[in-house]
C-alpha cells in the first residue's frame, strides 16, 4: 500500500495527471476533477469542456480563482523570459528569474526552474485526457472529433516544446497516465525523439485544423508556424524554409496596417490579420495580468541595451547615425521604440500628470514597457484587470523565421530580402528597406535579421530562446549587468536546465534508475 502512495504521489508531480485524487485544483473547469470519467465523454458539450480546459492552461495562473497569480511564465508572463536575456530585468524576486539570471540555477532552485516543467505537464495530461477519449463521443462527425484531437495535438506540441527547450530530454507521455507501476518508471526521453513526437503533433494539426484565420481556436497555419519554429531551433533551414512558405503562399495572414501597438492590445487584437496564436483573456472571469504586473508592478524593465538597440530612422545605429541627437535620444528612432518601451516623460495614463518619472517611481534602470499596456487602465492597481490577449505567434515572425531560414540554408536572396522588408514597411513603422544585391554577404544578412528580430519581437518572450538557439547567449549574457549593478552570468551547463529535484528523489525511492537529473546538475 505505501508503495502505491508513493506511486501516485510520483504520478501526480511528475506527470501532472489531472484527478480527483490530486489536492490541487489544476483546470477551473476540468470535467475530470467533477465528474466520473464513466459518465464523461458522451456528447460535444463534454468535448467543449475538455477543450476549454486544455486551452485554459494558455491562461493558467491569471484569473481571479487562480492560488499561483501571475506565475507560470508563459500566457501573460511570458515577458518574464526577457529577464533572462539582455533586453531587461526582472525587478523583484518573482519565480526566481533573477537568481537564474545571475548564475544561480540549481535542482532546487524553484519558481519558473520547476514550474516551466510541472505545469507543462499539467497541461499535457489534460491533452492527452482528450485525445484518448473523444473518439468515445460517437454523436459528433468523425471530422469533428479529428479536430478537437488536432487541436489537442497542438497545445500539447506546444508545451513539449517548451521542455525541450528548458530540459532538453524529458519524459514523452502521448496517453493518460494511471497508477501503475510502468507509469511511474518513465524515463526521461533523448530530446530528438521527443521532437519527433512534436513535429507529428504539428504535421497533424496542419492536416486536420481549418485553413483559415485565427479566431482563438488553433488552425493550420498556427500549426505549420510552429513547425516552422520547431525546425529552424533544429537548424533544419531548408524544411523550416518550406514550412514558413506554405503559410506565406496561402495567404491567410498578413502584416497588420492599423498600428504596430495596437497588435498588443484590445480592440487592435480582434480579428487581427497577424495574430496567429495566443492566450486569449476576457476579464472577469480569466483577464490578463499585463497592466497589473507590468504598469502597477513595474515586475520587467527594459534594459537600456534593448533601447540602444534600436535603429534611427534613416537605418543606422546610434553610434554612426547623423539622426541622432544625444540630448533628446528617442527623437529620430525607429517608431518601434515609442510603441514599445515608456521613458522619462511618456504619459502612463490619458493627461500628462501621468508623465512617467523613472526617479519618482524608483524604477533604476529608467524604463517601462509599454507594449502589452493599456493607458486608458491608468492608475493601475494589484486589481487591475486586463483584457490584453497574449500573443504566442504572429505572422511578422514567419517572415523573420523565413528569411532567416532561407539564408542560412542558401544565402542572401531576393525572397528572403522581401519576406523581411515586409515586416519592416508596416504602415507606421517604415524603416529603410534592405536593398538585395550582390554585395550582401550571408553574416551580413544574418545580423541583420537578428537585429529585425530583436527589435520588431522586443518584450514578448522571444529573445532568450533566440540567444540559445544562436549560440551566443553566453558571449551576450556575460557582458550584460542589471540596473541594480549585479552582474548577469550564463554559465554553460544552464544551456539545459535541471528538472526539479523532488521529481529525482521520487523516482530515485520508486528504484526508477532511468529517472536522472539533467547533466552538470
Amino acid at each position: 500500500m505505501k508503495n502505491k502512495i508513493k506511486t501516485y504521489l510520483y504520478i501526480c508531480l511528475s506527470a501532472g495527471i489531472l484527478s480527483s485524487g490530486c489536492t490541487k485544483d489544476f483546470l477551473n473547469k476540468n470535467p475530470t476533477d467533477k465528474i466520473p470519467e464513466s459518465t464523461f465523454w458522451k456528447t460535444q458539450a463534454d468535448a467543449d469542456l475538455a477543450l476549454s480546459g486544455v486551452y485554459e492552461f494558455l491562461c493558467r495562473g491569471y484569473n481571479a480563482t487562480s492560488s499561483s497569480n501571475a506565475r507560470g511564465g508563459w500566457g501573460g508572463a511570458s515577458m518574464f523570459w526577457d529577464g533572462l536575456s539582455d533586453d531587461a530585468f526582472v525587478s523583484s524576486t518573482s519565480n526566481n528569474f533573477n537568481t537564474i539570471s545571475r548564475g544561480g540555477l540549481t535542482s532546487t532552485t524553484g519558481g519558473i526552474q520547476a514550474e516551466g516543467y510541472e505545469i507543462s505537464y499539467q497541461a499535457i495530461a489534460a491533452c492527452n485526457r482528450l485525445i484518448a477519449n473523444i473518439d468515445r463521443i460517437t454523436s459528433m462527425s468523425q471530422q469533428d472529433r479529428d479536430r478537437y484531437s488536432a487541436e489537442a495535438r497542438f497545445i500539447r506540441a506546444h508545451y513539449y516544446f517548451l521542455l525541450t527547450n528548458l530540459y532538453g530530454d524529458v519524459p514523452l507521455t502521448l496517453a493518460p497516465l494511471g497508477m501503475d507501476d510502468a507509469s511511474a518508471k518513465l524515463g526521461r526521453e533523448a530530446k530528438d525523439k521527443v521532437i519527433e513526437t512534436i513535429l507529428a503533433d504539428l504535421d497533424y494539426a496542419s492536416e486536420k485544423l481549418p485553413n483559415t484565420a485565427y479566431k482563438g481556436h488553433a488552425v493550420r497555419g498556427a500549426a505549420l508556424g510552429y513547425k516552422t519554429r520547431v525546425l529552424l531551433t533544429q537548424k533544419k533551414w531548408v524544411e523550416a524554409a518550406a514550412a514558413a512558405k506554405i503559410i506565406i503562399d496561402e495567404n491567410k495572414f498578413s502584416i497588420y496596417q492599423g498600428g504596430y501597438r495596437d497588435l498588443f492590445r484590445k480592440p487592435g487584437q480582434t480579428n487581427n490579420p497577424e495574430i496567429m496564436f495566443s492566450a486569449r483573456f476576457l476579464p472577469p472571469n480569466m483577464y490578463s495580468p499585463a497592466d497589473m504586473m507590468y504598469s502597477y508592478l513595474k515586475t520587467i524593465q527594459p534594459l537600456s541595451y534593448l533601447v540602444d538597440s534600436y535603429y534611427c530612422v534613416d537605418g543606422k545605429n546610434i553610434s554612426t547615425s547623423a539622426q541622432y541627437d544625444p540630448k533628446n535620444p528617442f527623437e529620430n528612432r525607429d517608431p518601434r521604440l515609442k510603441a514599445s518601451i515608456i521613458y522619462r516623460g511618456v504619459w502612463r495614463g490619458t493627461t500628462a500628470s501621468s508623465a512617467f518619472d523613472p526617479v519618482a517611481e524608483g524604477v533604476l534602470g529608467g524604463f517601462l514597457p509599454r507594449k502589452y499596456i493599456n493607458e486608458a487602465k491608468w492608475p493601475t492597481s494589484y486589481a487591475t484587470q486586463s483584457d490584453q490577449d497574449w500573443v504566442f505567434l504572429r505572422y511578422a515572425d514567419i517572415l523573420l523565421m523565413y528569411a532567416e531560414a532561407k539564408n542560412e540554408s542558401t544565402g542572401p536572396e531576393q525572397t528572403a530580402v522581401d519576406a523581411l522588408n515586409q515586416v519592416r514597411s508596416r504602415a507606421d513603422v517604415k524603416m529603410p528597406l534592405l536593398q538585395f544585391g550582390p554585395g550582401l554577404t550571408k553574416e551580413e544578412f544574418r545580423n541583420i535579421i537578428r537585429q529585425e528580430r530583436r527589435v520588431e519581437l522586443a518584450l514578448e518572450g522571444q529573445r532568450y530562446f533566440d540567444l540559445k538557439r544562436w549560440g551566443s547567449i553566453k558571449k551576450v549574457m556575460d557582458a550584460i549587468k542589471d540596473p541594480t549593478g549585479a552582474s548577469r552570468i550564463f554559465r554553460e551547463r544552464d544551456t539545459l536546465w535541471p528538472v526539479p529535484q523532488s521529481e529525482v528523489d521520487i523516482a530515485k525511492s520508486l528504484g526508477n534508475d532511468k529517472f536522472t537529473q539533467t547533466k552538470g546538475f
